[in-house]
C-alpha cells in the first residue's frame, strides 16, 4: 500500500541533497532533454518567484536498487550507503539544472546538443523580457556568470563592481538559493504503483515520446540502455535514427504486424507476461535483441554500400530502415544473394520515390513488406511488384531544397552512380555530406542564367536540374551556359565518364 507524504526544500538545502546524494534515476525516466533556453527559461521563473511546480519523487527501500540508471543523467550518482531511494519520477528535468547551475559543467542532452551550464549569465538590464541568458562571450558591464553569483566566494569575485551592481547580484543570490521547492513523496516499494504515473505526468510537460513509453513498460528488460547501445553503434549519420525506428524493428522481428506504438507495447507486453512465469525469457530476450540489433547494422550498412544512401539525412524513410532490418534478421545476418538483391533494389528504389511509406496507405504498404521480406529471406521465389508509376511531372517540378521521398531518393541515385569531378575524372567523396548542405549541389544551367531568360524559381530549382559538384568547381562555373563551361572538359577523355555519374548523359 502506498504513502503520499510531502515536504519542501530550499535550493540551499536541495545543493545538500545533491551532495548526500540521496536522488537517484530509475530506468523508466528519460534521459536529460533540456537545453539552455529552458534552463534560463526556469532560472526566470525563480528569480521572478513564480512557481515551477512540484516535484514527485517515489520512495522505496534498496531492494530496487536494480531499476537505477547509472547514465544518462546529469545529477549526481546515487550513494548505495542510503537507507532510502529517492527515485525522481518527476522533475528530473528540473533538478538538473538546479544541480548544474552550481557546478557550471558542460554536458550533452539526449539529442547530441552542448548545454554549458558555465555559460549561463544574469542579464543585468531590467528592459529584457528574460533576466537570464546563455552567452559564448559576454560583455562584463551586462552580463554576469549564473556559477560566480552562486559561489562561496561571490563577493570576492564581484568585489570590483559598483555598490548598486553587488546590491543587485545579492538580490539575484537570494532569489533563487531562497527559492522553495514543493515535492511529493509517493512511498511504496511496487513499480507498478508509480509507473502510470509517470506516463501521465509527463504528458503535461515534455511530450513523452512512443519509444519513452516504451522504455517505462520495459524496465526489466533495460531496453532504453540496448537501444540507445544500438544507435551509437550506427555509422554515417544513422545514429540520429529514431529509437521508436529501432523498437519497431524488433516488434516486426517478433511477429507483430501492426505498425508504430500499438505494435511496440504489445511486443513488450507479451515479455513481461511471459516473465512472470518463465525467468528464461530475459536471456531470449537479450539473446533477440542482440541478433536484431546486429540485422540493423547490416541494412544501414547494406543502405550506404550498396543502395546508395550517403547519410541518414538522405534517406527517403526511417521506417525503411525497420523493414529491411527484418529481411536481414530472417536471412541469419547473411548478405543477399544476386536475385535477392534484384529485389531489393526494386523495392528501394520503388518505395523512395513513390513515397510508398509517407500519405495514404502506408501502413498497409509497410504491412506488405513486412510479408514480402519474411518470403524473399526464406529463399521463396517472390517477386517486388509496383504498379503505380511516377509521372514524370514530378519529377520536374520537385524543389530539390525540399525533402520528400522523391528527393532523397534522387540523390542518393547520384550518389550510387559515384560523381566525379570534372576537372580530373576522380569520384568525389560525398559520404561527408547531409541532405541540408547545399553548398555540393550545383544548378546544372545556373540560377542568374535562368533569371536572364525568364524562368521562375521553382524552374530553376527543380530535381532535373541538379547535381553533385564541390564548392570550389560550381565557384568557377557562376553563370555560365552548360555548353561553356563544359566546353574545356569535353575533350579530356574522362569527359564521358563524368557525364553519366552525374546522370547528364546515359550511362
Amino acid at each position: 500500500m502506498k504513502e503520499i507524504y510531502t515536504d519542501s526544500f530550499s535550493i540551499k538545502q536541495l545543493w545538500d541533497v545533491f551532495a548526500d546524494r540521496k536522488f537517484a534515476i530509475p530506468e523508466i525516466q528519460r534521459e536529460f532533454v533540456w537545453d539552455a533556453k529552458k534552463a534560463c527559461a526556469l532560472l526566470d521563473s525563480i528569480y521572478k518567484k513564480l512557481p515551477i511546480g512540484s516535484v514527485l519523487v517515489w520512495e522505496t527501500d534498496g531492494h530496487n536498487r536494480t531499476l537505477l540508471r547509472h547514465s544518462l543523467h546529469i545529477l549526481p550518482p546515487y550513494n548505495d550507503r542510503n537507507r532510502h531511494i529517492w527515485f525522481l519520477i518527476d522533475g528530473q528535468q528540473r533538478l538538473s539544472v538546479l544541480h548544474q547551475i552550481r557546478q557550471g559543467q558542460k554536458v550533452v542532452n539526449s539529442n547530441g546538443k552542448n548545454v554549458d551550464f558555465g555559460k549561463l549569465h544574469f542579464v543585468f538590464d531590467q528592459d529584457v523580457p528574460i533576466q537570464f541568458t546563455t552567452l559564448r562571450r559576454h560583455d562584463p558591464d551586462l552580463h554576469y556568470p549564473v556559477t560566480d553569483i552562486l559561489a562561496a566566494d561571490w563577493q570576492r569575485r564581484m568585489r570590483f563592481l559598483p555598490k548598486y551592481k553587488r546590491s543587485k547580484i545579492r538580490e539575484c543570490r537570494k532569489n533563487l538559493t531562497s527559492f522553495v521547492v514543493p515535492f511529493i513523496f509517493v512511498k511504496t516499494n511496487y513499480l507498478e504503483e508509480v509507473r502510470e504515473s509517470f506516463i501521465r505526468i509527463n504528458s503535461r510537460g515534455t511530450p513523452v515520446s512512443a519509444a519513452d513509453r516504451a522504455f517505462t513498460r520495459a524496465s526489466r528488460f533495460n531496453l532504453r540502455h540496448l537501444a540507445n547501445q544500438t544507435r551509437e553503434h550506427l555509422a554515417h549519420g544513422f545514429k540520429d535514427i529514431p529509437r521508436e525506428t529501432l523498437l519497431q524493428a524488433f516488434a516486426f522481428a517478433r511477429g507483430e504486424k501492426d505498425l508504430g506504438e500499438r505494435a511496440v507495447l504489445a511486443s513488450i507486453d507479451k515479455l513481461e507476461k511471459k516473465l512472470k512465469t518463465d525467468k528464461g525469457v530475459l536471456k531470449q530476450f537479450n539473446r533477440d535483441w542482440k541478433r536484431v540489433s546486429h540485422a540493423i547494422g547490416r541494412a544501414v550498412d547494406y543502405l550506404v554500400t550498396t543502395l546508395g544512401v550517403p547519410s541518414f539525412s538522405y534517406l527517403p524513410s526511417a521506417n525503411m530502415v525497420a523493414t529491411l532490418t527484418l529481411f536481414f534478421y530472417h536471412n541469419g545476418l547473411a548478405q543477399p544473394s544476386p536475385r535477392q538483391m534484384r529485389e531489393l533494389r526494386k523495392w528501394f528504389w520503388a518505395t523512395g520515390v513513390a513515397q510508398r511509406y509517407t500519405g495514404r496507405g502506408y501502413n498497409q504498404n509497410i504491412q506488405r513488406d513486412v510479408t514480402f521480406f519474411r518470403q524473399l529471406a526464406g529463399r521463396r521465389v517472390v517477386r517486388f511488384t509496383f504498379r503505380d508509376l511516377v509521372p514524370k511531372a514530378d519529377l520536374k517540378n520537385s524543389d530539390y531544397s525540399r525533402r520528400s521521398g522523391l528527393t532523397d531518393a534522387f540523390f542518393c541515385l547520384l550518389s550510387a552512380y559515384q560523381p566525379r569531378y570534372l576537372e580530373n575524372g576522380s569520384k568525389i567523396p560525398i559520404d561527408y555530406s547531409t541532405r541540408s548542405n547545399r553548398k555540393d549541389k550545383h544548378h546544372i544551367f545556373p540560377r542568374d542564367l535562368l533569371k536572364r531568360n525568364g524562368f521562375t524559381d521553382k524552374q530553376k530549382n527543380s530535381l532535373t536540374n541538379v547535381c553533385f559538384i564541390v564548392a570550389r568547381e560550381n565557384q568557377s562555373i557562376g553563370s555560365k551556359k552548360p555548353s561553356v563551361y563544359l566546353d574545356e572538359f569535353r575533350h579530356r577523355r574522362h569527359f564521358g565518364k563524368v557525364m553519366s555519374s552525374h546522370l547528364l548523359i546515359s550511362p
